[in-house]
């Protein structure tokens, strides 16, 4: 019998020190639970997001691996730009037609902020730095800018306490008559993470996305990412998934798992074969024909003689491309709300009813925009006559 207790004994002590571990585990502090819960609410509003692809490259040349329509624009290292290396961290975008540079600058101190410049007689003007994306200092360093073909949206990636970690990549709006850019509101999971996650790009005209990321890479690899873009932020709010699915969505840990349609997935695969394999010029003067009046036609930029003719096409032709992206996002919403679940309708019936609603308001900003256009240049040639 004593022998009995003994070993019951020895072995009570044995567990003991597990059991206290197991009871001593270190409480997380007020930040840590703060951050944590902000983790849990972004997975919760992860994305539904279609990669399209994906390749690891080197991080010193990533740019060369994003293939962008030349109406899109270009991303490009400072370097590239203005043909120095006195900012080897910092990156460039250029609108189309070459006239604007949004670019980052880093400082002695080593923050980097955002500022833009205009090229006048092939010339860059002084830059200045962006209202309203970083005023109060919120951001230690603020990266990779890219703005949209409608001249309001302007996506970047920063550095500060408010992301996840590392670069995070923020979305914000120029507001025009105020001279400033909104208040920055990070775009979330899939696209961020732990990690550094930067130079986001949308390409309207073969309606594919990029960004890239050094998640799960080497120090010198990141990896880039090619995916469809949405005109609707959906979620995984109706899915039915657990949290630990989601999550699975959120990291991005299988691209595979995200081509819900095997139809649009090869769709995009063809417009990002056909990227891959075209030239890179700019358009032939031969690729628009925008009527004046009965006796002009003007087939090429430079036919433009009113002042901000040439950009107010530029606008409208972004304006024309993405009327008819969201014709055919709303033809393939309407198709799957045929089909989908109680849960799934009830979400999008909302986003199809504002998808509508900005396809009528689109097609009265061409419509204006289209006389404008006219009615300036009418004007000006008959003033010059």
């Amino acid at each position: 019998m004593n022998t009995i207790r003994l070993l019951l004994l020895s072995s009570l002590f044995l567990t003991l020190p597990v059991m206290a571990q197991r009871r001593k585990a270190p409480q997380l502090t007020p930040e840590q639970q703060a951050a944590q819960a902000k983790m849990q609410r972004m997975i919760a509003n992860t994305q539904r997001i279609m990669f399209i692809d994906s390749m690891v490259v080197d991080k010193d040349f990533f740019l060369q691996h994003y293939r962008l329509s030349p109406e899109a624009g270009r991303v490009a290292s400072y370097e590239t730009i203005f043909h120095t290396r006195q900012q080897p961290h910092s990156y460039v975008y250029i609108n189309e037609l070459g006239t604007r540079c949004y670019l980052a600058q880093e400082a002695a101190d080593s923050t980097i902020q955002l500022y833009t410049c205009e090229n006048i007689d092939n010339r860059w003007t002084r830059p200045q730095a962006l209202h309203g994306i970083n005023d109060n200092n919120e951001f230690r360093r603020v990266n990779y800018p890219f703005m949209m073909g409608d001249g309001q949206t302007f996506y970047f990636a920063a550095e500060g306490d408010e992301g996840l970690g590392g670069y995070d990549i923020y979305v914000t709006r120029y507001d025009s008559e105020e001279n400033l850019f909104l208040h920055p509101v990070n775009i979330g999971m899939p696209f961020n993470s732990e990690a550094n996650d930067y130079m986001y790009v949308i390409d309207e005209y073969s309606n594919l996305g990029w960004f890239a990321t050094d998640r799960n890479q080497p120090a010198d690899k990141v990896c880039i990412y090619i995916f469809e873009p949405s005109q609707t932020r959906q979620t995984y709010t109706a899915s039915g998934l657990t949290p630990a699915e989601i999550a699975t969505f959120a990291r991005i840990d299988r691209i595979a798992d995200t081509w819900s349609n095997s139809s649009v997935h090869h769709a995009a695969l063809e417009r990002l074969q056909a990227v891959l394999n075209r030239s890179q010029e700019k358009r032939t003067d031969s690729q628009f024909h925008f009527v004046i009046n009965d006796d002009i036609t003007y087939n090429k930029i430079e036919d433009f003689k009113a002042p901000e003719n040439a950009k107010r096409f530029q606008q409208l032709a972004t304006l024309r491309y993405r009327y008819q992206r969201l014709l055919n996002t709303l033809d393939r919403a309407r198709d799957y709300y045929a089909t989908a679940s109680n849960d799934e309708r009830d979400e999008l019936k909302p986003e199809i009813l504002a998808s509508e609603q900005t396809q009528h308001e689109i097609y009265l900003q061409i419509h204006l925009m289209e006389k404008t256009i006219r009615n300036t240049e009418i004007l000006f040639l008959t003033q010059k006559r």
